[in-house]
């Protein structure tokens, strides 16, 4: 299969309910949002660009020299600001966005090229996203843990913060561990579309379901389109969410 150019856009904003001004926190001196461009431009795109409605992080990323746009501060979700980000950038739209977190600065580019190649194996798709196995209790009944529920054609059924599939044998009955004959997925948030699909996302009004579980994802589900989903090759460092993330992250820089 060919290789093919793509464009990393970063939505960043500043409000995070558990971490205030996440983007703008320092580790080892250099502000999150850095970490993530920096990282972002090791991934062979052809462009890397933020989109923030905040100054404060525009003016950081910009003084740093790297490429970002301001957006409007209505936006509901990150999609949502990266269709403008595409639309302000000019992007065609047969363009490749890969949709990167701010929050998770060490994507391994194994993954990066994964979801980009299950998007372009599955035409009929309109994202392609992965997951990772969930191996205990804690961490499927977190509501921060996003969980996805798939078909036998490796397409994604639903999206939800409540721990499914549900089994009714063992949560019932309080199980102490994980039943060994179902599959549990943790969604990660890294998906890439093409950028036709982004000015189509940006024109719904958001679902229910949508809201419901604050989960923009399922704006695309409910509007009948496909999301591919594959388990991630190479595993997902944790993204930085908490004061103990932060101290994880940089513990890491020194250990490397």
């Amino acid at each position: 299969m060919k290789p093919f150019e793509f464009v990393i856009c970063i939505p960043s904003r500043y409000q995070s309910s558990r971490l205030p001004g996440k983007p703008l926190i320092k580790l080892k001196g250099k502000e999150l949002i850095l970490w993530a461009v920096e990282s972002a431009h090791q991934l062979g795109a052809k462009e890397v660009t933020v989109a923030t409605d905040d100054r404060r992080i525009f003016d950081c990323v910009n003084d740093a020299g790297h490429d970002v746009v301001m957006t409007a501060d209505s936006h509901l979700t990150g999609t949502d600001r990266i269709a403008e980000c595409a639309a302000i950038k000019g992007w065609s739209k047969d363009t490749w966005v890969l949709n990167y977190q701010g929050d998770e600065p060490s994507i391994p580019r194994a993954n990066v090229e994964q979801v980009l190649k299950l998007l372009q194996q599955s035409p009929q798709a309109a994202i392609g996203t992965l997951y990772q196995p969930i191996t205990d209790l804690d961490s499927l009944f977190d509501p921060n843990v996003v969980k996805v529920v798939t078909n036998n054609q490796h397409q994604a059924l639903y999206f939800s913060r409540a721990p499914i599939p549900w089994s009714q044998r063992y949560f019932n009955q309080q199980a102490k561990q994980l039943p060994d004959n179902i599959s549990f997925k943790r969604h990660i948030g890294l998906y890439v579309y093409k950028v036709a699909f982004l000015h189509q996302f940006s024109r719904l009004k958001p679902a229910l379901i949508e809201q419901c579980e604050s989960l923009e994802q399922l704006r695309a589900l409910a509007a009948g389109e496909q999301i591919v989903v594959a388990q991630a090759v190479a595993e997902m460092p944790h993204g930085i969410d908490t004061a103990e993330d932060v101290m994880r992250f940089e513990q890491s820089l020194t250990d490397n």
